[in-house]
């Protein structure tokens, strides 16, 4: 009886030390898939410290109509001067708080 048992045992603490071995092998995690980036085309409504709205054309690729929405701006990186009435071609994507701008570009 005791032979089983040591067996059992053995047996219990070898499952254990391979499940936290494969737990930590970091080989079969892959990176986040970047977010996808969607373009549109708008006139600016308002110009705030961290954000811009924008009246935009549908947005096909999301089966979004026409609208007007708030998209924040992105941390890094320098914008040309924009101010409301300025119409834009832009591209963003979705992040965990709402929608980012990725490029804003002036049009005539």
């Amino acid at each position: 009886m005791s032979t089983i048992l040591a067996r059992l045992f053995a047996a219990i603490a070898l499952s254990a030390s391979v499940a936290n071995a494969a737990a930590h092998d970091m080989s079969l995690h892959h990176e986040m898939p970047a977010a996808e980036v969607y373009q549109s085309h708008g006139v600016i409504k308002k110009v705030a410290a961290d954000s811009l709205s924008i009246a935009h054309k549908p947005v096909p690729a999301l089966s979004w109509p026409a609208m007007t929405m708030t998209f924040s701006l992105p941390a890094q990186g320098t914008l040309p001067p924009l101010k409301a009435g300025d119409t834009v071609d832009f591209t963003f994507s979705q992040q965990a708080d709402g929608y980012q701008l990725t490029s804003v570009t002036p049009t005539k």
